[in-house]
């Protein structure tokens, strides 16, 4: 049995694994989620954090199980063609190498939706290419507000704009649309630019605003909430096997 720990800036998320499948999947503050976890006799532990946290959580299994730290030290089944991999989110390895177990060997598009919106593309499954960052939801709500006189401060928990709702009719409808349908365009534009040049490539989303484009694009598209934690695991299946 494996446990996973992505421990983010704002909450944290831990999986339980066995023999590659997710069984439990927890999320909440790095405290509820340990407490969580203690019922677990797990073999192996990887954990990965953006900011702090890692020490609490190592020291919460040492001596129990062997416990690894997802950092760039590691050594990842997927290449990288990245020209500052100091610089490369771990997130975005972790979304990408969960990607590629899900679906192995194919040209993909993982998109996360998170503070900021990253789109990056393997290749054939074995090889990062990179990709864009974007201002995720509530950072261009907050721009909007920061830089104007006026326009009222909105956030992603509120959205209630459809995006079948165009043109929209007041203020606060017209930045949803603004936000909503440029994400949208943007995803989309995307998605027709790599297909065009590698027609067989699969798109798969994830993050904690996926949920409001769920169904919403014109082409299939894959939504997994725990790719990163899949991700995770194949690295500590990688290192442990």
């Amino acid at each position: 049995m494996n446990i996973v720990i992505d421990i983010g800036n704002t909450r944290t998320k831990a999986g339980v694994f066995k023999d590659g499948k997710l069984l439990h999947q927890y999320a909440g503050t790095l405290e509820e989620v340990l407490d969580s976890l203690k019922v677990y006799n797990a073999s192996n532990i990887i954990v990965s954090a953006v900011g702090r946290g890692l020490e609490e959580a190592v020291k919460a299994f040492e001596g129990k199980a062997t416990v690894l730290v997802f950092d760039r030290l590691l050594k990842f089944p997927l290449a990288i063609e990245y020209s500052t991999p100091e610089t490369l989110g771990l997130d975005r390895l972790a979304a990408a190498l969960g990607a590629v177990t899900l679906k192995p060997g194919k040209n993909t598009l993982v998109i996360d939706m998170g503070s900021c919106i990253t789109i990056d593309f393997i290749k054939e499954g074995k090889l990062f290419c990179g990709g864009v960052i974007s201002p995720g939801f509530d950072m261009r709500f907050k721009a909007m507000h920061t830089f104007t006189a006026k326009l009222p401060l909105l956030s992603s928990m509120e959205l209630d704009f459809k995006v079948d709702q165009l043109p929209a009719g007041s203020t606060k409808d017209c930045m949803m649309a603004g936000v909503v349908m440029g994400i949208k365009f943007e995803i989309e534009g995307h998605i027709a630019y790599y297909r065009s040049i590698y027609p067989d490539t699969e798109v798969t989303i994830t993050g904690g605003d996926a949920s409001h484009f769920e169904n919403k694009f014109n082409t299939p598209i894959f939504t997994k909430d725990s790719l990163v934690l899949v991700g995770l695991n194949r690295v500590l299946e990688y290192h442990v096997t």
